[in-house]
């Protein structure tokens, strides 16, 4: 998405129709999954979601080189797959 400049505030509230959804319009939720879709394509394998304590710094480290490298296998493995 390029972005895009304003010299003014009347000017940006001009062209917020081409950046706001009004949350009653039916085609939100079309819009949102669309959204949601290409970022997934774009990040794959995200994150563990979720609060994760921990007893030191190291382990903390230690659980996240795990899943960094669980998602750096899983991204390769795919790439092998695909043609």
């Amino acid at each position: 998405m390029p972005v895009r400049k304003f010299r003014s505030l009347e000017e940006w509230q001009e062209s917020k129709q081409a950046f706001w959804t009004a949350c009653d319009d039916p085609q939100l939720p079309d819009r949102i999954r669309t959204h949601w879709r290409r970022w997934a394509a774009l990040v794959p394998f995200p994150n563990p979601r979720g609060l994760r304590k921990y007893r030191s710094q190291e382990e903390a480290d230690a659980d996240r080189d795990r899943w960094e490298s669980e998602r750096i296998a899983r991204i390769r493995a795919e790439r092998v797959r695909k043609p």
